[in-house]
């Protein structure tokens, strides 16, 4: 074979190849991951984690158009990301420091000693202000606001469960369950939200199925509700390795149960009765229930509009607080980790200022709503054509358009392509073999 023919078939079997890729669909390419916040590391804070907390896809966004306008104090569109920031929320929620607009008048903020803190209206979503809100930092007891959202709906509160030794020799701050006792559904709740019984949280997780079993559905929970940098390890908030939460994401959480009103009649009760832990008397007898408080301040010295969350404190989380206030039809919710000062004082404080501006505040951000609100409520309908005929489509912002209504190579499924790609093969071998045959040929003739 000469070179001129070698160089021939070449350029046949390279054109046939190439072919190929040409074809392939943009739907064989994966689909975009959604993007959850990046952990915004902001100073040399010891309690928080050196690493994300929680694994995150690419914090690189789709493309999309640029908008340099501001959020204003209208209620944000229920978008995950901001069209020109990867920081969930907003891209305002990702600057060092404390964060408000006070461009319409409003007052300024009072000093609030915390390591990082978010105020958000509750009702809309709109982020008032806010310190560091995407800071990772451990919850403290804060997380059995996410323990009571995730077993709230599966459990009856009439239903009953047997103490256990493992609830009963927990450590930390217990409501005071004892192996053996018989208690109800509604009581463990009780016990969880007021007193911040840790011997609670294993209870109604145990009741509910196992501890391990609770853990990861409170994480799953965690993730419909967009708080992705939020990571439980138990159901108490004990300080535990790779349990971490931010502002933002507890604010989320926070929100999240306050919609629930079982929820609020725990969160907002000053007191409650409990089985009494001490041992029956000698006749057989139960003792008379104890009487379990509400650590909340701001419920028990009657804050004006006080409706819970709740509280928290480990030696490694400090003090944290989650806080809401309804007045009229504002409801405002806070949340405080790292407080270096009463908690109820600090979350007074930010919520004042929150209702006496509440009209001149600007947002800075918004609290995303859970992805199950995000999905269409009304399903697009597909109308398949009977035959290849001029289909007329509009495209926004330009005029109708003439196209035939042919199956695109986007729809094929994997095997469709397998035997094109078969086919295509074959294509190219019988054109190798009959350039062969015409080039013997004439090398035959050349000899005779």
């Amino acid at each position: 074979m000469t070179p001129l023919s070698r160089r021939g078939i070449a350029a046949v079997v390279g054109v046939a190849i190439g072919v190929l890729p040409a074809v392939t669909p943009s739907a064989m390419a994966a689909d975009p991951t959604p993007v959850p916040a990046p952990l915004v590391d902001l100073d040399d804070d010891t309690a928080s984690p050196s690493a994300s907390p929680s694994a995150s896809p690419s914090s690189s966004l789709p493309s999309s158009p640029s908008e340099n306008s501001t959020p204003s104090n209208s209620t944000l569109s229920n978008s995950t990301l901001s069209p020109t920031s990867d920081v969930l929320g907003g891209s305002q929620l990702g600057k060092r420091g404390v964060v408000a607009d006070l461009s319409a008048g409003a007052a300024k903020l009072p000093q609030v000693k915390a390591r990082t803190w978010l105020l958000a209206d509750a009702t809309t979503g709109e982020i008032l202000a806010a310190k560091n809100p995407h800071k990772a930092r451990r919850p403290a007891s804060t997380l059995k606001t996410l323990t009571a959202l995730t077993l709230l709906p599966q459990l009856e509160p009439d239903a009953t469960w047997i103490g256990t030794a493992r609830a009963q020799n927990t450590y930390g701050s217990k409501a005071g369950i004892r192996k053996g006792r018989e208690y109800t559904i509604d009581e463990l709740f009780a016990g969880l939200l007021l007193p911040s019984g840790n011997d609670a949280a294993i209870a109604l997780a145990q009741a509910h199925s196992t501890v391990s079993a609770t853990v990861a559905e409170m994480n799953q929970v965690a993730r419909e509700l967009q708080a992705y940098n939020t990571t439980a390890k138990n159901p108490s908030g004990l300080d535990a390795k790779g349990q971490f939460s931010t502002a933002y994401d507890l604010a989320l959480i926070g929100r999240a149960a306050i919609a629930r009103d079982d929820f609020l009649t725990y969160a907002g009760a000053k007191s409650a009765e409990f089985p009494n832990p001490r041992k029956p008397k000698k006749n057989g007898k139960e003792r008379k229930p104890i009487t379990i408080y509400n650590q909340n301040d701001l419920v028990m010295e009657n804050y004006r509009g006080a409706i819970g969350v709740k509280t928290g404190y480990t030696s490694q989380a400090g003090r944290t607080f989650i806080g809401a206030a309804q007045r009229g039809n504002t409801t405002l919710i806070v949340s405080l980790m790292g407080i270096r000062e009463p908690s109820d004082e600090a979350a007074r404080k930010l919520l004042n200022w929150g209702f006496q501006n509440r009209g001149q505040i600007v947002s800075i951000g918004e609290l995303v709503p859970p992805l199950s609100a995000m999905e269409p409520t009304v399903a697009e309908e597909t109308v398949v054509p009977t035959a290849p005929t001029p289909v007329a489509t509009t495209v926004r912002g330009s005029a109708p358009q003439e196209l035939l209504a042919e199956p695109e190579l986007s729809s094929l499924s994997p095997t469709s392509w397998g035997w094109l790609t078969v086919f295509t093969i074959a294509v190219v071998l019988a054109l190798v073999s009959l350039i062969r045959r015409i080039i013997t040929r004439k090398q035959r003739r050349a000899l005779t």
